[in-house]
């Protein structure tokens, strides 16, 4: 919408209702990442206690589960859409928070980890 030029409303009803209608829009949001989807899985998250509120904010509580590891760590089984933007996310807490599952998502992890390694 911040790209779009001459836009003009034009009064008629609105196409695809029924469609929004049928989305949760709050499951939507806590498994894409930045409006970015793919395929949608279930991974496994390890995160470090102080990062829970962040956890909790991205996932929410009602389709995510969490469990205790030990003293220093919880974590996180949740659904998500696989992308660039996903893998990304996770960088950016560097050695805080560590993908455990699936291992085909790990795979596409490593694959994007060396995508980009190459170009440094």
């Amino acid at each position: 919408v911040d790209r779009m030029k001459g836009v003009e409303r034009k009064g008629e009803p609105r196409e695809g209702t029924k469609a929004f209608a049928a989305i949760d829009l709050k499951n939507y949001t806590n498994r894409v990442f930045s409006m970015y989807g793919g395929d949608q899985k279930r991974v496994t998250l390890r995160f470090i206690n102080p990062l829970l509120d962040t956890a909790i904010e991205r996932f929410g509580t009602t389709t995510a589960s969490y469990k205790k590891v030990d003293d220093k760590h919880f974590t996180v089984e949740a659904n998500v859409e696989i992308s660039d933007q996903f893998f990304g996310w996770i960088l950016g807490f560097s050695n805080r928070v560590k993908l455990l599952e699936p291992l085909s998502v790990k795979e596409q992890f490593a694959a994007y980890i060396d995508k980009i390694r190459v170009m440094y």
